[in-house]
């Protein structure tokens, strides 16, 4: 798919939100000031890709190769939603401690759809009292497998892209403690909650009302 003109549009929203924001009132936006380092090459994607054994979704990938990759925020993140985004390849054992090629390429199992049920039976093990440290993490491995961290929201929330799967390129938000149940973005992929982001800035939504959760409510025409 070419994103090439949804890419050109994001450029220039992230200039107009840097002005429509301009006192950086936006949740996160005084720690990345809408700022990110220039772009990485295609064969550091490649590099990347081959290393972890995975495809990055292409919405994500003309993101890093186009607009931009990380930034001076916290970790080192780029302009984004919360505290911004992080780098490829950055960060990738947030949601699970280890190797982050063991759990990267695992099946993604979760679902828009999934009840509050199925997600307690998904994670009642990781609460037995005796399970061990390498037990508990390959438990927490299966459940976020095929998700790769994409930025710090705070506490113990962060949002991940999912990278294989009937969802492959969608954001999710995300309780590393595994306490909450993931939450599904509602845009098709990363591109669309990026610019979406950048629309709730510059509409001054994001200044007034409620900016600490983004991408959590159901935005207008959706």
């Amino acid at each position: 798919m070419d994103y090439s003109e949804q890419i050109h549009r994001i450029k220039e929203k992230l200039s107009e939100a840097k002005e429509a924001d301009s006192s950086y009132r936006v949740f996160g936006a005084g720690n990345h000031k809408y700022k990110l380092y220039p772009p990485v090459s295609q064969s550091s994607v490649e590099v990347f890709e081959k290393e972890y054994r995975v495809h990055l979704p292409e919405c994500y990938r003309a993101f890093v190769l186009n607009v931009g990759n990380g930034g001076i925020s916290y970790q080192d993140s780029g302009a984004g939603p919360f505290y911004g985004i992080y780098a490829l390849g950055d960060h990738l054992n947030e949601l699970v401690y280890g190797d982050p090629k063991a759990f990267l390429v695992k099946n993604f199992l979760l679902s828009p759809e999934m009840s509050e049920t199925t997600w307690e039976n998904l994670t009642k093990t990781l609460w037995d009292e005796y399970i061990s440290n390498e037990d508990y993490y390959t438990e927490l491995g299966k459940i976020y497998g095929g998700i790769m961290p994409l930025g710090a929201q705070g506490c113990t929330y962060l949002h991940g892209l999912v990278l294989n799967g009937p969802f492959r390129g969608r954001v999710l938000n995300l309780d590393m403690a595994a306490e909450q149940k993931p939450q599904f973005t509602y845009e098709s992929n990363f591109l669309d909650w990026y610019e979406r982001w950048l629309d709730e800035i510059i509409s001054g939504k994001l200044i007034t009302i409620s900016p600490s959760w983004f991408g959590y409510a159901k935005p207008e025409g959706i």
